[in-house]
């Protein structure tokens, strides 16, 4: 199999909550890879990895390798930077796309698939059987059609991650940050010993969306969460105001440069111990051990601070990822019968053989036998009662990119509040009927 790396490219609900709790649904049943052998599958299959780190790229190759050497069938490779190929999709779906490449659930990818340009893949996730239990199928299923158009492959909780030495080295114990005034001494305490308090790159417009997230979910509550995102609050309220007037009580602690660098750039400061603490999903944990295992035994992960008592840490983001196909792809029918493989025990075997440190969707991963880290996550998300899906995919996907450079405003001028609460709420009202 070939690689190529491009520097181009062109609750929501509590289903994740069984998971992480091992209260695992199922559903129907059906034979793996079934559709492997149908004439329209066999031949070639094109597949592009989202993001260029070597991690994912390894991981990504051990999963179509171990593919080609089941079927025989060839499986050509090729890895794009992310935020480029997310602002693209459109395009890229409309032109000539690979046959499957990784993706994420929700408003995503229901979006795309109403316009016919992500290939069914229902027969599939029938194939897998109770392999996916019915928590993830629901969370990729489109409430339009009752379909599923990407197959769920790993999922991830959002929390504060550090590195155990650093804070061991500056007397801190981030275990103990319960409440907002823990986490304040917290980042003063960082950045007196000349640390970034609170890293955050928000380069391409959707990283700084998951503070967003959580604060407003913490001083609002999780419903309020879902009516902003829907158009049932407003950008105006002063609820919504108040969640910008908290994140930029965080401004002073964050790096002076986060317009300028993306989550990479985070991560390095996080991964080069320059900052105390950062807010992403714990995906990036693979570039740690990628790194090495010292430097990945060193990370940590605890939920972001209560704010409100009456909402405490009851919500969290927990994206569901997984690999989708595209409709207008050479070999949509081998595109899905490789996401299929992709989401089904030997194909979680091999990406963990790679050196994954995922959680994975499929039920016959056995959890027992997790590392540290991994069993942390599980911890995290089970405290919470609600998940998130993440804003850009809890909200219509012609909306996302908006809130995301409302966001950016903010972060580079907060005196200019008023003025981004009132352009977002006018962009919303100005959006067409769905």
């Amino acid at each position: 199999m070939s690689n190529e790396v491009k520097g181009n490219g062109v609750s929501r609900r509590t289903v994740l909550k069984g998971a992480a709790l091992g209260g695992l649904g199922v559903v129907g049943g059906g034979t793996l890879l079934s559709s492997c052998g149908s004439k329209k599958a066999d031949g070639p299959v094109k597949f592009t990895v989202r993001g260029t780190g070597e991690a994912g790229i390894k991981i990504a190759q051990a999963v179509n390798d171990a593919y080609t050497k089941k079927t025989g069938i060839q499986v050509t490779q090729q890895a794009v930077e992310s935020n480029p190929f997310q602002d693209g999709i459109s395009q890229y779906l409309q032109g000539t796309p690979d046959d499957a490449f990784g993706w994420m659930a929700g408003w995503r990818t229901n979006h795309y698939a109403d316009q016919q340009l992500f290939h069914d893949v229902s027969a599939n996730i029938k194939n897998l059987g109770d392999q996916l239990p019915a928590s993830f199928v629901g969370g990729a299923t489109n409430p339009a059609d009752g379909k599923q158009y990407i197959i769920p492959t790993t999922w991830y909780p959002w929390g504060l991650h550090y590195r155990k030495s650093t804070m061991q080295s500056l007397g801190l114990d981030p275990e103990n940050i319960a409440t907002w005034d823990d986490f304040m001494k917290l980042l003063d305490g960082t950045k007196k010993k000349g640390l970034v308090g609170y890293a955050l790159g928000d380069k391409g417009g959707w990283e700084a969306m998951g503070t967003f997230d959580v604060v407003n979910a913490r001083l609002n509550g999780y419903q309020y969460h879902i009516d902003l995102l829907n158009g049932k609050a407003k950008w105006t309220d002063e609820k919504t105001i108040n969640t910008f007037k908290q994140i930029g009580m965080l401004i002073p602690y964050m790096n002076k440069n986060v317009l300028d660098i993306s989550w990479e750039g985070m991560r390095d400061l996080l991964l080069q111990k320059k900052c105390g603490a950062m807010l992403m999903g714990s995906w990036f944990a693979n570039d740690f051990k990628a790194q090495s295992q010292a430097d990945y035994d060193d990370l940590w992960l605890v939920p972001f601070p209560e704010i409100n008592p009456e909402f405490g840490r009851d919500s969290i983001d927990a994206p569901l990822d997984g690999i989708a196909v595209a409709a207008n792809g050479a070999n949509p029918e081998g595109g899905a019968a490789l996401a299929e493989f992709w989401a089904s025990e030997e194909g979680m075997n091999a990406a963990i053989a790679a050196g994954s440190t995922d959680l994975y969707c499929n039920t016959k991963m056995d959890t027992s036998s997790y590392d540290a880290f991994n069993k942390q996550k599980l911890a995290v998300v089970a405290e919470a009662k609600h998940i998130m899906f993440f804003l850009d995919r809890d909200t219509r996907n012609d909306f996302a990119t908006t809130v995301g450079i409302g966001i950016q405003n903010f972060l580079k001028n907060p005196a200019d509040l008023n003025k981004v609460v009132d352009s977002l709420q006018a962009s919303w009202e100005a959006l067409p009927a769905l």
